[in-house]
């Protein structure tokens, strides 16, 4: 089966349908949008109603093994084909490789992809002018959609689908990809034309083509400049290409052809929305910055001012930090609120590792008695669109390092519920440091709240300086290394904290294993921040319970701009 497509002579009439076609199918795309929310509330549907078809078969399940006289017997665990809805869950939410996104993130852009080259090659006969001005018209008509998901808030995506910015992100990439893959066919199409028909030499001096060429040039840089590898080399070289990119790219599209403007005009309007909304959720505070003592941590602490109070903060949101001083308020990477209630405190407490670049800076200024003027910008994150925990029979919270952050200002709140008289599930807190004085701080809060102590379900794991890797109990002599260490300063008393301190890694299989082996209708949540290592062994020690037929809300904290 040949190209089907060809060059094609044809009158004024033949064009203008070509030209109403084009402007149709682009109009059709860019209103089919409005189909996706549809489909997600529909799937939210399904669901709920999977969820409590499998909640009826389970009291019918624990009506039938309960005698009269001993209904205090566990309920029968949901194995074999328990449980779909969950399984399918946990399936598309595996990660297509390390740092590619999940098959859920694949799978829905992939069929929005296949709906846009349907729509592409529809009703456009063997016309090869008219299938290459359809891919640009159709990529074109997309642009308002990858913009509106860079909105960190003031989304109708967000309301719609009860997903946060950092949730909607993994799409904004790969919508911009298959974006940038229409644009570049369009190109390509376009330059194979000019060169068949010898007028390349002519045309290249065009300022329609010389635009286009500037155009595809853009979004292959923003593209190229947004992956991975890159982001971890030079975060500060992607964010000035892509907002710089981002920025040029629409004014070259509208100069491009007039056909595209109204897209682009859509377009530039939701960029402006979202230059508005980031200047009015950024606020200037004086933070004071101090360097833990016996680590590179910094302890930032931001008073809330007017403007911060207002704010709606809840456990696990995190804000974005930038200095007033520098060029374009230099924006850094974010962090997570170190305390549950800033509103109760007075104020933001954030804990950093200084490292290089950005954070040094922050470590520099620890060094300056008078506080340091910051950027503010948020709150944000996923914790907005949480469930309540509460709901949960069992949580179970893994943290490395500096992703104590935030977990445990979550685990925090869950223990205030709790003394505050609510009914809260069985919370575990699993903690690993390198060393004993990463974790003074977060051992020193919980102490506090816990007059003096810390829960019977917390441990810290300290793997640094020759841990055994079974995750035993310290004894007498690794007490007193820890205490060297500084782990428990600061606690107002030593020998409850102390019962919660490990020498070596953990070992996840066991702990996992503990949480889910209770009853088997039991609703675990599971939440992680950490390394990715750590995130992926967790995943995959909680996979085996799932397809086992357990129901689990999964969430592990990742930054990935």
């Amino acid at each position: 089966m040949g190209w089907p497509y060809h060059f094609v002579s044809l009158d004024e009439g033949q064009q203008a349908r070509r030209r109403q076609l084009l402007d149709g199918y682009g109009q059709f795309a860019q209103l089919s949008i409005l189909l996706l929310p549809l489909i997600y509330q529909l799937g939210l549907g399904v669901r709920l109603l999977m969820g409590r078809l499998q909640r009826r078969n389970v009291y019918q399940a624990v009506k039938e093994h309960q005698s009269p006289v001993a209904s205090g017997f566990k309920q029968p665990a949901i194995g074999g084909t328990g449980n779909v809805w969950a399984k399918l869950r946990w399936a598309l939410d595996e990660p297509v490789a390390e740092g590619w996104g999940t098959r859920k993130e694949w799978l829905a852009v992939g069929l929005w992809g296949a709906w846009l080259l349907l729509l592409v090659v529809k009703d456009t006969g063997d016309d090869y002018l008219h299938i290459t001005r359809r891919f640009g018209i159709i990529a074109a008509s997309q642009l308002p959609l990858h913009y509106m998901l860079a909105l960190k808030s003031w989304s109708p995506i967000h309301y719609l689908t009860r997903l946060s910015h950092e949730s909607l992100n993994p799409y904004h990439r790969l919508l911009g990809r298959l974006i940038i893959t229409l644009m570049a066919c369009h190109a390509s199409l376009y330059l194979n034309f000019y060169v068949q028909n010898g007028l390349l030499l002519k045309r290249i001096k065009d300022w329609d083509v010389i635009l286009g060429l500037m155009a595809i040039s853009s979004a292959l840089l923003i593209g190229t400049t947004a992956l991975a590898r890159v982001r971890d080399w030079n975060y500060r070289l992607f964010f000035y290409a892509h907002v710089v990119l981002s920025v040029t790219l629409l004014p070259v599209l509208f100069l491009h052809v007039s056909h595209l403007r109204v897209y682009i005009l859509e377009a530039a309007a939701i960029y402006a929305v979202l230059i508005l909304q980031r200047n009015v959720d950024q606020s200037s505070a004086q933070a004071t910055i101090k360097t833990l003592p016996g680590t590179n941590l910094l302890s930032i602490t931001i008073p809330l001012s007017k403007s911060l109070v207002k704010r709606t903060y809840k456990p696990g949101m995190h804000i974005y930090l930038g200095f007033p001083s520098l060029p374009q308020k230099l924006r850094i990477n974010p962090f997570s609120i170190a305390n549950p209630d800033p509103h109760e405190d007075k104020n933001i407490h954030l804990v950093a590792r200084a490292l290089g670049g950005t954070t040094a800076m922050l470590a520099d200024l620890a060094t300056k008695p008078q506080p340091t003027p910051l950027l503010i910008e948020g709150p944000y994150g996923s914790a907005s669109y949480f469930p309540d925990l509460a709901n949960y029979d069992r949580v179970l919270f893994v943290a490395g390092g500096v992703g104590a952050t935030f977990t445990l200002p979550i685990y925090r709140d869950l223990l205030r519920r709790s003394a505050a008289g609510e009914q809260i599930p069985v919370a575990k807190f699993i903690w690993t440091v390198r060393s004993g004085s990463d974790a003074a701080w977060g051992i020193r809060q919980l102490s506090e709240q816990c007059e003096g102590s810390l829960p019977t379900e917390c441990e810290v794991f300290v793997t640094g300086k020759g841990g055994n890797g079974r995750g035993e109990a310290a004894g007498a002599e690794s007490i007193e290394l820890q205490e060297r260490e500084g782990l428990l300063s600061g606690s107002a008393s030593k020998e409850g904290a102390a019962d919660a301190i490990r020498r070596g890694k953990p070992d996840l299989r066991v702990i996992i294993d503990e949480v889910f082996s209770h009853d088997g209708s039991d609703r675990a949540a599971v939440l992680v921040c950490g390394p990715r290592g750590m995130g992926a062994s967790v995943r995959r020690e909680v996979g085996r319970w799932v397809w086992r037929g357990r129901d689990v809300f999964w969430h592990s904290e990742e930054f990935g701009w």
